[in-house]
């Protein structure tokens, strides 16, 4: 037992930036930036917010949650965290306790990295 490895997985995250050049067509580029801003917030607290669903065994929240997570994150252009979180949604009131916790997990990696992508891009204009 002296030769233990660990893995940390690593997941290309997809975005759609056409998602949010429309909207800044659409509306303007301050109110587009205001847009994204308020749904990036709302697509982090509802990441918390199913994982805290999936901790306390509350499985039709967690599905209820994962569903708002993919409108929300098809509106981003955030095309991986919604094929995951549609995962999550699908799988969430299976018996599958591994593969509901093992999609969790996924999501909020994937969520995490793809609300680092955009703000890490947020310098450049929509």
């Amino acid at each position: 037992m002296d030769n233990v490895i660990q893995f940390r997985p690593v997941e290309l995250i997809f975005m759609d930036a056409a998602h949010l050049t429309e909207l800044a067509k659409d509306r303007g580029t301050l109110q587009a930036e205001y847009i994204a801003g308020a749904a990036l917030e709302e697509i982090a607290e509802r990441l918390t917010t199913a994982e805290a669903a999936w901790a306390s065994g509350e499985f039709s929240r967690l599905r209820k949650v994962a569903r708002l997570l993919v409108g929300m994150s098809e509106q981003m252009g955030m095309e991986t965290l919604a094929k995951v979180a549609a995962m999550v949604a699908e799988v969430a009131l299976t018996s599958d306790d591994v593969a509901v916790a093992a999609l969790v997990r996924r999501m909020v990696n994937v969520g995490e990295g793809s609300l680092s992508a955009i703000w890490d891009i947020s310098h450049l204009r929509i």
